[in-house]
């Protein structure tokens, strides 16, 4: 997951809300991937997951 990580290095205070929703996607799929169901590699996410992410005011809708 390291790709995440040095494509969304930290968020600053002038963005958008575009920029937002998608540094909070990359949060949610590094915690799904790095740290809830990681795989040996720790460097792949099951599609399943990403597909979750695709509507992101649905996906807030999933809990």
């Amino acid at each position: 997951m390291g790709w995440l990580r040095d494509t969304f290095p930290e968020l600053g205070n002038d963005s958008t809300e575009v920029e937002r929703i998608r540094y909070a996607r990359a949060y949610i799929l590094e915690m799904i991937g790095g740290y809830l169901m990681p795989n040996l590699s720790r460097n792949l996410v099951h599609l399943r997951w990403l597909l979750k992410l695709v509507d992101f005011r649905a996906a807030g809708k999933l809990s």
